[in-house]
């Protein structure tokens, strides 16, 4: 009687295997077998979905403040049809995800049975989040509209805050942790990419805000006779030419954190420090109020500065696609300003003598901010620099130059100077996103008159399913069409590296032309699409940095 129990057993596992081979959901990856499971497009045609396949070692305990190490190889068959693991951070947005440090997962999305066909193109996404929060889950990215247009999706964690940047000169804790996971994840999808129908030849990666910067530092410095791993690049909202979310003080950053951890730690050893930080509460380090940031190395892949990189042609030859929304530093209201230093100084519990000093590195900043804006607008020369702290219904005048200020300052300039730069060489096409619809999620934000409408991160529901927009029935016709507009053009660069590479009626039959350094040209994404000259006011803002700026070129900002 066990023996037919066996045996039926083993028919009965056998029998899984072959039907989920035969139905395309399992994969044998270099680290093991692995089985996904079958999804819905938007047009309700099947893909494939597997979620959480290790690309790296969990960087737990030895591992963690270390560079990633390739996984070790597992038994069996390996479950990858869920994703709820995100890496470490303060909130999430989503209650079903599990906050974590195993969490070097990748996720590939493909619309054809691995194993049959030909390759298809590769969209790899990076998420963006200040370096400080997201993820690559279903629930911020789901693909299901780009599933249709035959090419396979690739999304990846990497490592955040100081988990993922804060490191020493010296290398004991690595620098830029963040993007060497995602360097990692990157050979990953070279390697198998191709068991899941994706071209390795093929791979545009493609990013928004601290993911646009990731892959501007991706792209920084030559291949240096290393396989190319990428073939063009999409960067939405984020450029490291503006230099935002980067950090000079490495060492001293980290060993702040060392103390801050554990106050008993006075070393300044930072062999001393790896051993305090590996082997502190997790949350207490991201409780820490030490973000970190991006660092420029001695040496590697990370090692160049990003103005001068750019302003050196130290950059990889790839098409790009490269652009911003028409107004990104809109979604600060004005009492979120006056708010702010309350409910940063309660989100990261200081004490009381901290919280004075934050305040005044507070003030001090706010006047450096006001000293940009008079340079930049002179109409607004007669203002203190009390006008940011204490806003009022008679000073809105200001705010909307605080709005247009930072906007520029952390997203358009360093933008339009990466495309002055860079066109010469390589097809730039550059865009504007100006289409205000509901699909957007930020319809009731009220900007002054004067500003634009479109604020950082609408352009991600024209692109992903994030929840809010997976009934497309509830939005207008013309919030539809637009979504479908930008994933057509999206998607055409990854399959041809351009968005536009024929008429076509969904286009309205319009070709999008790269950028020119001497015009920068661009396009403005609208109901209406039109080719338009020098965005914003970037030749005013040009002048005014190239009179006041000294080297040595880290940002153009």
């Amino acid at each position: 009687m066990k023996k037919i129990a066996l045996v039926i057993s083993i028919f009965c596992v056998f029998l899984t295997v072959r039907i989920s081979a035969d139905d395309g959901t399992l994969v044998q990856t270099e680290r093991g077998m692995i089985r996904g499971h079958i999804l819905k497009s938007e047009n309700g045609n099947d893909y494939y979905a597997f979620q959480e396949i290790p690309y790296a070692a969990p960087p737990v305990g030895e591992n963690r403040f270390q560079n990633p190490k390739i996984p070790k190889a597992w038994p069996g068959i390996l479950d990858t049809t869920k994703n709820t693991k995100v890496c470490y951070q303060t909130v999430v947005k989503y209650s079903n995800l599990e906050i974590s440090e195993d969490c070097l997962y990748v996720n590939v999305y493909t619309p054809q049975k691995p194993g049959s066909g030909d390759l298809i193109p590769v969209l790899l996404w990076i998420h963006g989040g200040a370096f400080q929060n997201e993820s690559s889950t279903y629930e911020y990215y789901g693909p299901k509209y780009i599933m249709d247009h035959g090419v396979v999706v690739v999304t990846f964690n990497y490592r955040l805050g100081p988990f993922g940047f804060v490191g020493t000169q010296d290398g004991v804790v690595p620098l830029n942790l963040g993007l060497k996971d995602q360097r990692f994840a990157i050979e990953w999808v070279n390697r198998n990419v191709h068991l899941f129908g994706g071209n390795p030849e093929r791979v545009v990666l493609v990013g928004e805000s601290a993911g646009s910067m990731s892959v501007g530092y991706h792209l920084m410095g030559p291949w240096d006779g290393e396989k190319q791993l990428f073939h063009g690049v999409i960067m939405q909202s984020g450029s490291p030419v503006a230099g935002e979310l980067m950090q000079d003080t490495t060492t001293a950053t980290a060993l702040q954190l060392g103390r801050r951890v554990d106050p008993s730690f006075v070393s300044n050893d930072t062999k001393e420090l790896l051993q305090v930080l590996q082997n502190a509460d997790a949350k207490d380090i991201i409780y820490s109020g030490i973000p970190g940031g991006v660092a420029v190395e001695d040496s590697g892949p990370f090692s160049y500065q990003g103005f001068q990189a750019f302003l050196d042609g130290n950059y990889k030859n790839v098409p790009v696609i490269i652009g911003f929304n028409s107004e990104e530093w809109g979604f600060i209201e004005k009492n979120d300003l006056t708010a702010f230093p309350e409910t940063f100084i309660t989100l990261i519990n200081l004490k009381s003598e901290e919280e004075t000093l934050l305040k005044e590195s507070m003030k001090e900043h706010l006047c450096q901010l006001q000293e940009g804006i008079t340079k930049y607008f002179p109409s607004v020369l007669s203002a203190n620099c009390e006008w940011l702290i204490a806003l009022d219904e008679n000073n809105s005048y200001y705010y909307k130059f605080y709005l247009q200020y930072t906007s520029d300052q952390m997203f358009t300039t360093g933008t339009c100077k990466q495309v002055e730069l860079a066109s010469t060489s390589v097809p730039y096409y550059f865009y504007q996103f100006s289409y205000k619809g509901y699909i957007g999620g930020a319809m009731d934000m009220v900007l002054p008159p004067g500003c634009e409408k479109v604020v950082h991160a609408e352009d991600l529901h024209y692109m992903w399913d994030d929840g809010s927009n997976s009934d497309l029935s509830k939005f207008p016709e013309e919030d539809r069409l637009m979504l479908h507009q930008y994933v057509v053009m999206w998607t055409n660069f990854v399959k041809y590296l351009n968005p536009t590479p024929i008429e076509v009626p969904l286009l309205n039959n319009f070709i999008w032309l790269p950028s020119e350094p001497n015009s920068l040209r661009y396009m403005n994404i609208n109901t209406t699409f039109e080719m338009l000259e020098q965005p914003r006011q970037y030749p005013q803002i040009k002048q005014i940095l190239e009179k006041y700026m000294e080297p040595p070129y880290n940002a153009f900002a």
